[in-house]
Parts: C-alpha cells; structure tokens; sequence
C-alpha cells in the first residue's frame, strides 16, 4: 500500500494497479515538482531483485517504488508522523543500511564466499606487488587441489599427467619454451595420506622441470581446529611420532621432496568494511567484525606474500635467494592492522592468525615448514626461515651434515634450478655442433664459475 500516495491499490499478475492519484494529493504534487509523472501500474518489488528487471524500469515507476518502500518503513515504526523531514528520511535510511549490512555480512561471511575472495585477493596482492615492466612473469592455472589429485590419480604415470604436460613438456622441454621459476598455490594440505600422496607426486613434476612448488599447511595439518591451538603444543618435535605422521615422515625422506616448500599461518587480506576502514560508497557499510571473531575475518594464504618476497628478489639480482630474514628479502610489510573497541578502550587485531616465537619458528622450520613470525607492535611480519619439507640427512662428518641442510634449503634450490634451466637451454643450443665432449664440458664449467664467488670460505648462515 501506498497510503496517502493513492487512495486504493490491486495486485494483478505480479503488478499494482494504482487508482488515478488524486490532483493535489501528495503523490502528485511530489511528481510535479521533480518533473515526473505519476503511474497507474507498477511492478511488485520482488520482480526488481532482477537487474534486468530494474534497467526495464521508467525512472518514474522507481521513485515511486522507492515511496512505497518509504511508507511502508514508516508503518512499521508504528509511530505517527506529524512532518517528511531529512532527519526521519535519515533515520529510516540507516535502518535500511544495517538491513542490508546484516544481509551482506552473511553472505560475505559464508565459506564458499571467503574462499573465492581469499584467493583472489591472494593473487591481487601478488600482482600488485609486481613490476611487469622486469623480466618477470606471472601465469594463472585455473586448477584446483580436488582436480590436481584426480589428474594423477586418472594418468598410469607421473609423465602422463596434465600437470606434467603444461609444466615439464610444454616449457622445459620445447625449444623456445620459458622454463617455469616456481608453482605458488593457494592449497591448504594436511597430513592426511591423500594429501602426502598429492605432495609426494607434485614434487616428482617439480623436480623434474625444477620447479619449486609452494602450498601450505592448515591447523588440520596439526590435528588441530584452529591455529591457536597449534601454537599451544608444548613439544612440537614429539608431537610428529604420533601415528599420524608415518606417510609425512616417509615423504620427508624422498629426494624430491626438497622442491616443495609449505606456508604457515595465513594473513589478513583486507580490513572490514566500514566508514573507518574500507568505506563503501554505494551505502553506509559496516561489516560486523570483532578481534574475537577470527573466522569473520578474511584471511589469505601465505603464499602470496612469500611468491611477492620471491619476485622482489629475481628482480633484485636475477635469482629467488634473498628471501628470509627482515633485512635480506624476507619482511612481509604493510600489513592492514585492524583496530576494534569491546567496551574498554581500541584493541589490535594482529594481522597474522596466530603470533609465533623465536624459539618455536625455529621448531617449526626444523619440521619442513616455513613460519611467518608477525613483530609484535609493527605493521608487518617476516619469513625467517625458507627450508623446504626436505629433512637433511646426518651423516658421520659435519661437512656432510651441513651440505644435507644447504640442499634442503629452497634459496639454494632455486638457484640450481635457475642454473639447470640455463644448463639445459645451453645443452640443446649446442646439438649438432662438432664440440667433443672435453670442449663442451670446459665450456659449461666456464660459465658456471662465473656465478660463484671467489671466497674461499664465504660461510654459512641458518
């Protein structure tokens, strides 16, 4: 009903037919002073939830739909009204605000929803971190983790498999190809036998094309619901002889398993909305967040922000080494910091899911994992540690040892895998050649020295 706007209405076939407006009335003295003319026919407001619908629409029917909209806001205050004013027009448009804000919150705080938006705005991050106008280049597969393990499970053999195929043949191995740097996923494993059969076969394709890939480890990989309560196991390096832990244990010890590296924990992708955050000019939102209501907020694999340390790295000095420690590559900054009152004054939300220690990024790195360590008061946190899921061999002499931790260590492996790229592209630009076999190894030796150092003990760091 219109009210006052018509004496008498009829719902026919999902349109209102209005009685001819009364001259004087104040429907259409209203029409008259903004220069529209009032209408006998309007559809019902469920119709206009239809985009088409609404574009089809005179402006015309719209006002006057948005005056229905408004009475009938006004009957349902169920107190009279003596006066129009902007004061009670403000006041019913901050209730249809929080209508919608509620509506939205639910709809942006769904799973499926956080999901889709935590990825792209992942890759968004990457890519605007990225200067395109350097010898860098970012490629999207449209893949998911279900769909990847149905591709290996359906090929007879690692080399048969469509990963394989658009990584290993189609670059590494065509001439002119671009050999791939490394494979950043947004996947979230666990140690479930699926998952380490998943990862035992993606490192085989990424040692095979040398391609380090990077996924990361979710609290279900600790057996955990939340990554608080990861971060309260007393003994972490015990806690892995549970019986859970055979098949990551077996994985550890392959060779292959160097070439993948897994991220943990997540990190905030983006502030909540509201006037003093991220305002939203179509309507006043504001997103219903509070620091205690972690899974309302939107998180991020870390993945992104060690591909971004990755890229600024290469273009840096052509190789992905300088990757860890907060002066040499490995600081994540910028993060958004989320400031909530809950009564007793402004609190932080720290922008990473849970705060780790000195002494427990050092466990965790120690277990093949990689920890972002947030500085507790700043605005960003830092990749300490870049080990790979590798665990290093110990063997009699020290030496040994330490060469078994350098090869588990992905700045190392990406720069072998950069040098195998070359050495590979170089191999197949000399096919044919008269070159015996002495020449062509002087010459691959040759150039090889030019990338190291003439330090005869340049030393080791962590």
């Amino acid at each position: 009903m219109l009210m006052s706007v018509q004496n008498e209405t009829s719902s026919t076939g999902g349109h209102t037919v209005l009685d001819r407006p009364a001259v004087g009335g104040v429907y259409a003295s209203l029409f008259e002073k903004i220069n529209l003319s009032p209408v006998t026919h309007l559809s019902d407001l469920d119709i206009w939830q239809d985009s088409q619908a609404m574009s089809d629409a005179s402006v015309d029917e719209r006002v006057t739909a948005a005056m229905k909209v408004l009475v009938e806001c006004l009957n349902q205050s169920g107190s009279g009204i003596d006066r129009l004013d902007k004061t009670l027009l403000d006041h019913h448009i901050a209730l249809l605000d929080g209508q919608i804000s509620r509506q939205l919150d639910a709809v942006m705080h769904h799973d499926a929803f956080q999901q889709v938006e935590s990825l792209w705005r992942g890759l968004k991050s990457l890519v605007d971190k990225t200067d395109f106008r350097q010898n860098v280049k970012i490629e999207v597969l449209d893949l998911s983790k279900d769909d990847l393990r149905q591709d290996f499970e359906d090929s007879p053999e690692i080399i048969q498999s469509g990963l394989y195929a658009h990584t290993y043949i189609a670059e590494y191995d065509t001439p002119g190809g671009e050999p791939i740097g490394a494979l950043i996923s947004s996947y979230e494993f666990d140690a479930s036998a699926q998952d380490v059969a998943l990862l035992r076969n993606i490192s085989k394709v990424a040692a095979s094309a040398h391609m380090p890939f990077i996924g990361s480890a979710g609290p279900q990989f600790f057996l955990k619901d939340n990554m608080e309560d990861v971060a309260a196991i007393k003994d972490i390096g015990n806690y892995f002889d549970r019986a859970e832990y055979i098949k990551w244990k077996s994985f550890r010890d392959t060779d292959d398993s160097r070439y993948i590296g897994l991220v943990m924990p997540r990190v905030l992708g983006r502030l909540p909305y509201g006037p003093d955050t991220v305002p939203v000019r179509s309507f006043n939102y504001v997103e219903e967040v509070k620091g205690p209501e972690h899974d309302k907020y939107l998180w991020t694999n870390a993945s992104f922000a060690f591909a971004a340390n990755m890229v600024k790295s290469f273009i840096n000095n052509g190789w992905c080494v300088q990757i860890r420690g907060p002066q040499a590559g490995g600081a994540v900054t910028d993060l958004p910091i989320h400031l909530y009152d809950l009564g007793t004054g402004n609190q932080v939300k720290i922008p990473s899911e849970v705060m780790i220690p000195e002494t427990r990024e050092f466990e965790f790195a120690n277990l093949g994992f990689i920890p972002l360590s947030y500085y507790k008061n700043r605005d960003y946190s830092c990749f300490f540690s870049a080990n790979s899921t590798q665990k290093p061999a110990l063997y009699d002499t020290a030496d040994a040892t330490a060469n078994s931790r350098i090869n588990s260590r992905l700045p190392y492996i990406f720069l072998l895998s950069r040098i195998a790229h070359y050495l590979k592209l170089i191999q197949r630009e000399n096919i044919g050649t008269t070159k015996d076999r002495r020449l062509l190894e002087l010459e691959l030796n040759t150039w090889v020295r030019g990338l190291v150092t003439e330090m005869t003990d340049p030393g080791a760091r962590r």
